[in-house]
């Protein structure tokens, strides 16, 4: 009895692992991936699907983590004036949670972002003649509204005591970003690049600030009215460190790189479109996260 004694109260002086957050996983505060959005002149309104994955502790039966991230988002693209874009975002969330212990579950509304961008140049808009090479470049940004519940309190074994399995942020934070095409014949390249400047929330947390981008090169096939758009990329995102009561959180923020592979299709009143990103190359949270594959379904009718 007294060594059985003794093991107890060598087993409550050890101290139990903390949570690992990682800034870049699939919270609200994770960055956009916008996908191939075709006909740039045009104004349009659809939906889209997103599911994100990712796994902590992996190798551990005790510590494993896994948490699922499906977002279906109303979105919508339109030029209240010419030469000005805006581009809204409003995400529904359905995640979950799994660890050896219980699963956790959370729905309802995510962040909202909306976008203000001018259009620098834009020959499909600008010119009606044929030219060898098309261009397009928009640059502006925009705000990340805390329409989302964030609740992180670690004392309380109801919740998740992960400030990343949240449905939102609970900050406004701000966007800045630029989008570019280019196209010669079938062949084109987009590229976006945005930066985020993130605010502390009503619970004294912050999450690091971001760089996210994208580079896809694509071919358009013409199959009667219709046109077909394979296209293949890179998806990147950096994160800073995370501060909670002014105080740097070491073990947050990472890098991550994709690679993207999708297709789309469209005609002059709608588009859908499916792409797939596979990780090659990250390192989030000191090496506890692991970001697996992520899928993007989009449908959008064009006016």
């Amino acid at each position: 009895m007294r060594t059985l004694s003794l093991l107890i109260i060598l087993l409550l002086m050890v101290p139990l692992p903390q949570a690992v957050a990682c800034d870049i996983c699939g919270c609200a505060n994770s960055g956009a991936y916008f996908g191939l959005l075709p006909q740039s002149h045009k104004s349009l309104i659809g939906v889209r699907y997103q599911r994100m994955r990712f796994v902590t502790h992996g190798d551990s039966k005790v510590l494993r983590t896994e948490e699922h991230f499906n977002i279906g988002e109303f979105y919508t693209r339109f030029f209240p004036v010419k030469r000005v874009q805006v581009m809204a975002f409003v995400p529904f969330r359905a995640d979950k949670q799994v660890t050896s212990a219980d699963m956790k579950k959370q729905t309802g509304l995510g962040d909202i972002t909306v976008l203000a961008n001018y259009n620098l140049f834009n020959t499909f808009m600008d010119s009606e003649s044929d030219r060898i090479f098309n261009h397009t470049l928009l640059v502006g940004g925009g705000v990340k509204l805390p329409t989302g519940k964030f609740r992180f309190d670690e004392n309380n074994a109801l919740q998740v005591a992960n400030a990343n399995f949240q449905l939102g942020t609970g900050s406004t934070d701000f966007i800045v970003n630029a989008f570019y095409t280019i196209n010669k014949d079938q062949w084109g390249l987009a590229a976006n690049i945005s930066r985020k400047f993130n605010t502390t929330n009503s619970e004294d947390y912050r999450f690091g600030n971001q760089f996210y981008g994208t580079v896809d090169i694509y071919r358009s096939i013409e199959l009667g009215k219709l046109t077909v758009t394979p296209a293949m990329g890179v998806y990147a995102e950096h994160a800073g460190h995370g501060t909670r009561h002014g105080e740097a959180l070491e073990i947050t923020g990472g890098k991550l790189a994709n690679a993207t592979a999708g297709i789309t299709l469209f005609s002059d009143k709608w588009t859908i479109g499916i792409t797939g990103q596979k990780p090659i190359a990250q390192r989030s949270a000191s090496g506890h996260v692991l970001a697996k594959e992520r899928l993007l379904v989009q449908l959008g009718f064009l006016f």
